[in-house]
């Protein structure tokens, strides 16, 4: 079976609403190979993981900047539109248990735990708890942001965009699964104990 290399956002959701360069460097060459194996009847399974937690934590809030945050923070649209974050060994997990899967045949995988989905405002404040600093936090409007990413170089544009297209948008744990094309990983494995935000972050800060 055959598992695309995907594992962000659903980008048949995401297509109109994802910025250039985004646009044509991932969701249209995910567009593609989805529309291939489609049509070629290739067995396979595809999964959307969103965020991985540990990517988004290490440079949080510092647009193009590596390393941990000095003392302030972007904060991407209005704080409240919430995304969903995975850690990455669950991710993996999940993949080998799904491609010998029979229920994940032919679908996209959802991987969506519920206590996972949050917004960049509630990312930060758990931050400052846990380090017990304050940040200080600069608003980013969504019309900023897209002029950000006009002007901004490679890659920081690409990162930018998708930023926008899956932070600032979200939306993605309120969409409803459609049966005939989705699973949800939450619901065809309730044993699982996906990783959380706060144990992923304690990890990230030992």
């Amino acid at each position: 079976r055959f598992v695309p290399s995907e594992f962000g956002c659903d980008v048949e959701h995401h297509a109109e609403r994802t910025l250039e360069p985004a646009k044509s460097m991932i969701v249209e060459s995910k567009l593609r190979v989805r529309r291939a194996i489609r049509d070629a009847g290739i067995p396979h399974t595809i999964i959307c993981s969103y965020w991985a937690i540990g990517l988004l934590f290490s440079t949080l809030g510092n647009s193009g900047e590596n390393g941990p945050l000095s003392t302030g923070v972007d904060i991407f649209g209005d704080e409240k539109s919430r995304a969903i974050f995975v850690d990455e060994k669950d991710m993996s997990m999940l993949t080998i248990r799904a491609v010998e899967d029979p229920r994940t045949l032919d679908k996209i995988l959802h991987v969506r735990p519920p206590a996972n989905m949050r917004s960049f405002g509630q990312l930060l404040h758990l931050l400052e708890k846990k380090t017990g600093r304050t940040f200080e936090r600069h608003y980013v409007t969504e019309q900023e942001l897209a002029k950000k990413i006009q002007e901004a170089p490679f890659p920081l544009n690409f990162q930018l965009a998708m930023v926008h297209s899956t932070l600032v948008h979200g939306g993605a744990g309120e969409r409803a699964v459609d049966p005939a094309v989705d699973v949800e990983a939450t619901q065809l494995y309730p044993n699982i104990q996906f990783a959380t935000v706060e144990e992923c972050l304690d990890g990230l800060l030992l």
